[in-house]
């Protein structure tokens, strides 16, 4: 199987336990390491959703233990994962949405539960950013493109358009009054 990259620095994960922090952290380290080796070590398996066909084989789901959790026999937590590119380059970039400790599963259709964090999860994780356009393009009468920067009133000019616009960003990473991406 592939290898991936389980991004466990998630900020919107939900939890649902009682492990420690640093417990939790500890076996969420251990498990990055695994599944970066190959998924058959790590007890993965991809979650079947049905009636939910837009999340077919982008739900991954794998058993681990916190570090202090104290079960002999199986792992005792669940992370499910939302897969992007299931089908992508290796190492394939799984990003957690949900984690419990099994003795508090959720009741009832996990199927809609399951699609129920990730459409949440995947919400918050849109952020649109809109970027003003700094820039005031003008064309003079020998066609001479003109392009003045909004925040410093310096201008770039060039004959070719695509070139303008490779001075605008040159311009915008040099300019003193524009903010840094």
């Amino acid at each position: 199987m592939a290898k991936c990259k389980l991004d466990i620095d998630e900020p919107n994960i939900s939890i649902n336990g009682n492990a420690s922090q640093s417990d939790l952290r500890e076996g969420l380290e251990t498990l990055r390491d695994k599944v970066a080796k190959d998924h058959n070590i790590s007890m993965w398996f991809s979650h079947p959703l049905p009636r939910f066909p837009e999340y077919s084989n982008k739900v991954w789901e794998w058993d681990f233990k916190p570090t202090g959790d104290r079960s002999y026999t199986r792992p005792g937590w669940r992370l499910l994962a939302y897969v992007p590119n299931p089908e992508g380059p290796e190492p394939i970039l799984a990003r957690p949405f949900v984690c419990w400790d099994k003795s508090k599963a959720p009741t009832g259709n996990q199927a809609k539960f399951i699609a129920k964090a990730l459409k949440k999860f995947l919400s918050e994780r849109v952020q649109i950013t809109v970027e003003e356009d700094v820039f005031t393009r003008t064309v003079d009468r020998q066609g001479k493109h003109i392009s003045t920067c909004q925040l410093c009133w310096e201008h770039v000019e060039s004959l070719d358009g695509d070139e303008l616009e490779i001075l605008e960003v040159t311009h915008k990473d040099e300019c003193r009054r524009h903010p840094p991406d």
